[in-house]
């Protein structure tokens, strides 16, 4: 999964090759290790080669819009009608290791352009996160299929799928899959008998739901303090300190 960006359209992409000293200046810090620059940028995510089916996934740590360019001249490239083509350059970070690079950060570039950009912008939709995604975000892109060129003698498009999934649910996701979880248990609040002899149950918040209860409880047991749980949820910090009972006492604020 090295090598070859493949745009279709009859366009490829080196991986790194695009990265012109003016274009370098809008990278991100923390995108880029000092071995990616010296190395020509950050790798394609996918090659010319890939089978369909082959798909990349990471954290999204720059994203940007810019005008794509001739792979041989360097030039612009336009529309018949003189509009700029477009395409939207992210950078993942990936678990991906090059034995062939020197120090790789397992920063991959994804070029979505021409149909593709539809197709992000639609996952886009369906994760809830607007037109486009963000820095923190998740993206999964699949080579999906390949679409017949329009031009004689130009390759065939690829057509990839995406999945974003927004920085928040991930975070909670992680939280939820953390190796640590269950090693710390709390103890379930008992029932008070009221003075009227019926059963009354206490450390249940108005606002929150049984699923939002239970949640609480197994990221407390994952090692969550009651703040990181509440930004985790977006709920406020006395509920979810409540849900858990005199068990979990707040952390001072600095």
């Amino acid at each position: 999964m090295f090598g070859t960006q493949n745009y279709g359209g009859g366009f490829t992409q080196q991986g790194g090759a695009s990265y012109r000293p003016q274009q370098a200046q809008q990278q991100s810090a923390e995108s880029l290790s000092l071995d990616d620059v010296m190395q020509g940028g950050a790798p394609s995510a996918f090659s010319k080669d890939d089978p369909i089916g082959t798909s990349v996934e990471g954290e999204i740590v720059e994203i940007r819009a810019e005008q794509q360019t001739d792979f041989t001249t360097g030039e612009p490239l336009y529309y018949p009608n003189g509009k700029a083509k477009p395409q939207v350059v992210i950078h993942l970070q990936t678990s991906l290791q090059d034995p062939d690079r020197v120090g790789d950060s397992g920063i991959r570039g994804v070029y979505v352009k021409g149909y593709n950009i539809g197709q992000l912008r639609l996952a886009c939709r369906q994760a809830g996160v607007g037109d486009h995604p963000n820095v923190g975000d998740r993206l999964k892109a699949t080579f999906a299929r390949t679409q017949p060129a329009k031009t004689r003698g130009y390759n065939d498009a690829k057509i990839y799928d995406y999945v974003v999934t927004p920085k928040k649910q991930s975070d909670l996701s992680a939280a939820m899959n953390d190796p640590q979880a269950g090693q710390q248990q709390y103890a379930p609040q008992q029932p008070q008998q009221s003075a009227y002899g019926q059963p009354t149950t206490i450390g249940q918040p108005a606002g929150l739901t049984a699923s939002d209860r239970q949640t609480i409880s197994q990221l407390a047991a994952a090692g969550k303090t009651a703040q990181e749980i509440a930004g985790l949820l977006g709920k406020p910090a006395d509920q979810v300190i409540n849900a858990l009972g005199a068990g979990i006492r707040q952390e001072p604020e600095f």
